[in-house]
């Protein structure tokens, strides 16, 4: 019931305030965007039925407005929803006549984008006579880049100029023209700051401009994710980017994949605006349901180098350089990344409660307790990466081949303790655990776009991995005998991705692609356990993916088939689903956006499940996996409101649900004097969801920057878990920028969530509350942040777990809410002429492991 009213009083509220933007002083007051004239103007009629209003509907269908009208004079409204269309509008005593400039028996269409293979918005196109260059008409080319223009004429001269762009003449001896392209200026423009429309948004994507002071406060790319405060997303803690239900989102910059490592290595400076987009129909973004991309300032040569370095402590200590260096030559960008981590404490551990519940031969039950807790620890942690990255970049081609290697090493981590039993099947005793990791890989990354003829699109991403990863672990408990276990794994992974698309131009477009993915796990077990694994994983999909536009209305409509086989040992196994998605986004003005999606698909369980070897975890828990399991599938709905007004205000309303069936999870059973953990398949339902809200306020001049988040998160865990949970989840952030200076304050509550679909564990962190002070000058950034100041013990999460034979209560100790300082400091520059693009290269991951774990 309280879920319910919760959610009627948020709904009623978006509601009211909806009604309040519609309301407006103005006689005439509409917003348009890409709409077709003749619909405009009859909207217009449709308001004011006594206008007298003559115009033929053929003749305007070609263009289109995206106009914001606001006046009392109807002449006025009609000019301004006109725009730059070559359209004219006359009085004659009570009647207005619209009429195109050129009525034309052939109507010529193309889409004009620059080298970054972006529409070209706002270009004027003007038909010219080929003999002495006279204007025939002219058309101008809106929000896609797209044109349509009526002319009498056959073959004419097309001449198209653009701020920004060279000018650029063509013999038009088609109607249908296809993409052409504009080649940007050769200087770096000026940066242009429009204050009233830093934020648009669009039925295909939302668009937000940095400004000076966001970016010299920003010290990585998720820096300035967190001060421009997008509706959608929600606050940045570290590097992690979600959307405001906490749905992960794929980073682009230029439209090449990017993580962690670009972010931190990011010449912020550099950024024009920031695209937030959800499942985009661009083949380049990967097929990412939600995606944020970096859309940087373009220059003709040179490069750059930049170093980033952090350190923190009081919980541990962490220091961390990275060091990027970046050239251009011709058409042809050389990047070079690496990367030092070393990380320390010793404090990490838990106190843990577990309680078995082992039925007896006489049908009774014998339950005991057993409590153990870290008394003293030690962890080290080493990661060391090295990137490179070529980048070629043309007219109609993009292709990038990146080269990452990896290291990272956990040499001796060592945790002592005591255990005690209740009852006292055991007397009370001392343990010591000790255990290392070892892991490297090397790994390939193509990314390849071909801009066809006929309005056509290819990309192919190809990847390839392979890694080595050694594990080893040791246990020893006073009274039982030493628990030993290594295993050592070999991976390789191979994917390729391949997408053909069409555009339709106004009936949208259509996009096909193929998809393949192989993994084999080579795993040598030895211990409790001495066996070799071996696991290889093959799937092949197809698919298809429509797009379209109508209006203010974008639709995508998405099927696909993935054929899966799962070879394990002798056993094989092989299946085959469905997948599907559907979303549409609305769009009624650039204030004002609105989405639902709806998304179905199956999960291929990892190979490392499949493994039936018997690992002993302690002298009362094993584990092991199930060579049966299968795909599950899984359904997935989101619905987002986005409202910004202006540059002061922002909000956003959202919810989204997932619901899993034929789900694989943990189930524990009786085993001798102890349990031991399986996977089981089908198990219960598993379903969760979140629904709230966020509002910014930018106040004095947008100085002062205060941001809210609240929502509600909701979990059903059935069977063998058969357990609900909710919880009420917020955070508060404040920006003040003072000259070079900005200062920051962030409250995050105390957060409960889920570990997963495959366990019952349910997790309840501390809140956390930061201060961050922040400077910068020129090619200099510093910043420091003070964490829990007020925190000194080394308590985090606390996870709490309840199956029938087995249950856990456990807290961790890691430092995680503990009081922190941390420092960090960039600094840039620049060595000859500046380059032409800014997408660093990318950390691609971690090694893969078929270890069970």
């Amino acid at each position: 019931m309280k879920l319910t009213d919760t959610m009627l009083r948020i709904f009623t509220i978006i509601a009211a305030v909806m009604t309040f933007l519609m309301a407006d002083a103005e006689t005439f007051s509409y917003h348009f965007n890409s709409t077709p004239l003749p619909k405009a103007i009859r909207e217009i009629m449709e308001g004011h039925t006594d206008l007298d209003i003559n115009f033929i509907y053929n003749e305007l269908e070609s263009y289109k407005t995206s106009a914001t009208v606001k006046t009392n004079n109807a002449y006025d409204a009609l000019r301004q929803t006109i725009g730059l269309n070559p359209v004219t509008v006359t009085k004659s005593r009570n009647t207005y006549y619209v009429e195109a400039l050129q009525h034309g028996k052939y109507i010529y269409t193309g889409k004009i984008i620059g080298s970054d293979h972006e529409p070209v918005v706002a270009a004027t196109i003007m038909l010219l006579a080929p003999k002495d260059s006279t204007v025939l008409t002219y058309g101008i080319t809106d929000t896609e880049g797209r044109f349509s223009i009526p002319c009498d004429r056959k073959g004419v001269l097309g001449k198209m100029t653009c701020l920004g762009y060279k000018p650029k003449i063509e013999l038009f001896n088609k109607f249908s023209l296809g993409t052409i392209l504009m080649e940007e200026h050769a200087v770096s423009l000026g940066t242009v700051t429009v204050q009233a429309n830093n934020a648009q948004l669009y039925s295909d994507k939302s668009i937000y401009r940095p400004t000076e002071t966001q970016k010299k406060a920003s010290m990585s790319g998720s820096d300035l994710l967190n001060h421009l405060a997008i509706p959608q997303l929600g606050i940045i803690s570290g590097n992690s980017i979600v959307t405001n239900g906490g749905k992960p989102v794929a980073v682009f910059i230029d439209y090449l994949p990017a993580t962690q490592k670009d972010l931190q290595s990011m010449r912020v400076s550099d950024v024009k605006r920031v695209e937030y987009l959800e499942y985009p129909s661009d083949p380049r973004l990967q097929g990412n349901p939600y995606v944020v991309n970096f859309i940087m300032q373009q220059y003709e040569y040179g490069g750059y180098a930049k170093l980033y370095g952090t350190g923190s402590f009081l919980n541990g200590h962490t220091e961390q350089g990275i060091a990027n260096v970046r050239m251009q030559y011709k058409r042809m960008t050389y990047d070079l990344m690496g990367s030092a981590y070393d990380y320390g404490t010793k404090h990490n551990g838990e106190e843990m409660k577990e309680t078995f519940r082992i039925p007896q031969d006489d049908s009774s039950i014998n339950q005991f307790t057993r409590k153990s807790e870290t008394t003293g620890s030690k962890q080290e942690r080493e990661n060391y990466y090295l990137i490179f990255r070529a980048t070629y970049n043309s007219d109609k081609v993009q292709a990038s081949s990146l080269i990452n290697t990896n290291l990272d090493q956990q040499p001796n981590t060592v945790q002592n303790g005591i255990v005690r039993y209740s009852p006292e099947i055991a007397p009370n005793s001392e343990f010591n655990s000790t255990s290392s990791t070892f892991s490297k890989f090397i790994s390939y990354d193509g990314y390849y776009f071909f801009s066809l003829p006929k309005s056509n699109s290819l990309t192919f991403t190809p990847k390839y991995s392979l890694s080595h990863t050694e594990q080893n672990s040791s246990y020893q408990e006073q009274g039982y005998s030493s628990i030993l276990n290594s295993a050592t794994d070999n991976t390789n992974k191979l994917s390729a991705d391949l997408k053909l698309k069409h555009d339709l131009g106004r009936f949208g477009s259509l996009l096909a692609y193929v998809k393949g993915s192989y993994q084999y796990n080579r795993t040598l077990y030895s211990g409790t356990a001495n066996a070799l694994d071996r696991a290889k994983a093959t799937r092949l999909g197809l698919g298809v993916n429509y797009e379209f536009s109508f209006n203010n209305v974008r639709s995508h409509i998405g099927f696909g088939w993935d054929w899966d086989k799962l070879q394990f040992g002798q056993k094989t196994d092989g299946r085959n689903a469905p997948s599907f998605d559907l979303s549409v986004h609305y769009a009624p003005n650039r204030k004002h956006s609105i989405s639902a999606i709806f998304q179905m698909e199956s999960w291929l369980p990892s190979p490392n499940f499949k493994s039936d070897q018997i690992i002993t975890a302690s002298p009362f828990l094993k584990y092991t996996g199930n060579p049966n399991l299968t795909t599950a599938k899984s359904y997935d709905f989101d619905f987002n409101y986005t409202w910004v007004p202006n540059n002061n205000y922002s909000l956003s309303a959202y919810g989204w649900g997932w619901i899993v069936k034929d789900r694989y999870a943990y189930d524990y059973e009786p085993a001798g004097q102890g349990v031991i953990r399986t996977i089981k398949q089908p198990m219960g339902s598993y379903a969760q969801g979140m629904y709230g809200i966020k509002g910014t306020v930018r106040l004095l001049d947008r100085s002062i920057v205060l941001t809210g988040n609240l929502s509600q998160i909701f979990n059903h865990n059935g069977r063998p878990y058969n357990v609900n949970h909710f919880h009420l989840y917020y955070t508060l952030q404040m920006f003040y920028y003072l000259k070079n200076w900005n200062f920051g304050v962030t409250y995050v509550s105390t957060v409960g969530t889920w570990d997963g679909m495959m366990n019952g564990i349910w997790l309840r962190d501390k809140d956390n509350y930061y201060l961050n002070v922040g400077w910068s000058s020129s090619n200099w950034k510093f910043s420091a942040m003070i964490r829990n100041i007020g925190r000194w013990n080394w308590r985090s999460s606390r996870q709490i777990m309840n199956s029938e034979f087995y249950s856990t209560d456990e807290i961790l100790i890691n430092g995680n809410y503990h009081a922190t300082i941390r420092f960090t400091a960039t600094y840039t520059f620049g060595f000859g002429k500046k380059v032409k693009r800014d997408n660093e290269p990318q950390a691609s991951g971690t090694a893969s492991s078929g270890i069970l774990r």
